[in-house]
């Protein structure tokens, strides 16, 4: 699969891709980066397909297909990417799940909690917040390795990801109470 070098025995592009990434099934996600398939993609979209490795935090959402408010449609280019994605995970006989891609989708479009919450439970809502989280971690890794790939205007897109998936979300205000005055 190309991740090491025969002549030299050291790491590749890819290899070195893949050996960014601890957890997420980094054989895929680091040889989707290499093979430059996220610069066709949004910022958006790139948020919402590192969704696809967050297995623990997608067994807590049902499937959203039936709900009465219907999951955004990705684009082309986005389907272009989940399905060479989803190609390549079954190379390795693993299984990634779409429905929180499409959350993810959805939030950094409308930045509605309450569209997410017509998707989970509401006592689910956390496990939304704490993806919405590791996909800011797992950004940081994403832009580390663009920048060795040189892969510059894909990193460069990426500058405000924290605003794109934490606005509205989690703000200075939403860490502290309101008390209100009762003067």
């Amino acid at each position: 699969m190309g991740f090491i070098d025969e002549a030299t025995g050291n790491l590749t592009a890819r290899g070195r891709s893949c050996a960014a990434f601890a957890d997420g099934q980094p054989l895929v996600v680091g040889t989707v980066i290499a093979d430059r398939w996220l610069d066709q993609l949004a910022p958006g979209e790139i948020c919402a397909w590192l969704c696809m490795f967050l297995q623990d935090a997608a067994r807590s959402v049902g499937d959203i297909s039936q709900a009465e408010l219907k999951p955004p449609v990705p684009s082309a280019g986005f389907e272009e990417v989940l399905q060479e994605t989803v190609g390549m995970a079954e190379m390795l006989e693993v299984s990634l799940d779409r429905t929180l891609t499409l959350m993810m989708l959805d939030w950094t479009e409308h930045k509605d909690i309450t569209r997410i919450a017509q998707w989970i439970d509401p006592h689910m809502l956390g496990s939304f917040v704490k993806a919405v989280m590791r996909v800011a971690s797992y950004l940081d890794v994403v832009r580390e390795v663009l920048l060795g790939l040189g892969a510059y205007e894909t990193h460069n897109r990426l500058d405000n990801f924290m605003d794109l998936i934490l606005g509205g979300l989690v703000t200075n205000e939403s860490l502290y109470l309101r008390i209100a005055d009762t003067d």
